[in-house]
């Protein structure tokens, strides 16, 4: 099941219903669509069951129905973009990922953090080498390149950092032996943070060697970590580098358009961590 709409603890007043309606809308989309037959033996449910769910989520406009194919509707999508688009942290990076995608010629990628996922809600620029990924595109924290930076800002310390100044990668990749120690875990996420400190980024090098990707953390002036800013740069860029300062500059800019956004508005409504009202 895709984690855009698994729940990481199951509650104990989950309503089975709802949850099959849900299932079933996930199987559409993995499938590209699907008949009732298709939906009923895949998921292991009658199909009479499968048909009243889907005729409810063609009658709310979550599916549509067309020649015994039924296939997911751009209703999500409009929902999904409008909640993207009050985000004060969308508003506050959109101008600065258009500009770091061009002073770059990379891939740039804004991360949401919700709980302990990275979800993807902007992209800007394109190259061929870099692989694809797609809006809404959600993954854990410790899967993510975007999941170390903002890991290592929100448990940033006042402790000494021992960085030895290199620019090791930040992935969380096995040594070059496949294995790491249990007692060698703390210390290599240790390091690796001290490392994300001491560069104010996170460096991960593509599989295949051929891309690099630099993620910044972006946070609001209490410390609050919001998300994360990151840009893939194709192997054969001029100087690589370079775009680990130029993310920064863009991170800096951010965040001081948060802290703009957050002193113009009151406090925080329960509903979302951004849905707030106006003084």
């Amino acid at each position: 099941m895709d984690r855009s709409l698994r729940m990481t603890e199951p509650s104990r007043n989950r309503v089975g219903t709802t949850e099959k309606s849900l299932t079933i809308l996930e199987h559409l989309q993995q499938e590209d669509g699907a008949g009732v037959t298709e939906v009923a033996t895949t998921l292991d449910m009658s199909k009479s069951t499968v048909h009243s769910h889907l005729t409810t989520l063609v009658d709310c406009g979550y599916v549509t129905h067309h020649d015994k194919q039924y296939h997911v509707s751009t209703k999500l999508l409009r929902l999904g973009g409008r909640l993207r688009d009050q985000s004060p942290l969308y508003q506050a990076a959109r101008i600065e990922m258009k500009s770091l995608a061009a002073e770059t010629d990379g891939v740039v990628r804004l991360y949401l953090k919700e709980g302990d996922d990275a979800t993807m809600i902007a992209q800007e620029g394109y190259h061929p080498g870099i692989r694809e990924r797609h809006l809404g595109e959600r993954t854990p924290l410790t899967e993510s390149i975007a999941g170390p930076v903002m890991l290592a800002e929100h448990g940033r310390s006042d402790g000494e950092y021992s960085d030895d100044g290199e620019e090791a990668d930040d992935a969380g990749n096995p040594d070059d032996d496949g294995t790491v120690t249990h007692s060698e875990i703390d210390e290599a996420v240790r390091d690796r943070f001290d490392r994300i400190h001491r560069r104010g980024y996170a460096v991960e090098t593509g599989a295949t060697g051929s891309d690099r990707t630099f993620a910044g953390a972006l946070s609001r002036r209490d410390g609050t970590v919001m998300g994360a800013l990151t840009v893939t740069v194709p192997g054969d860029a001029a100087s690589p580098l370079s775009a680990g300062d130029r993310l920064l500059e863009a991170v800096e800019r951010v965040e001081l358009s948060l802290t703009s956004w957050y002193d113009s508005h009151a406090t925080f409504s329960p509903k979302h961590s951004w849905h707030v009202h106006s003084n």
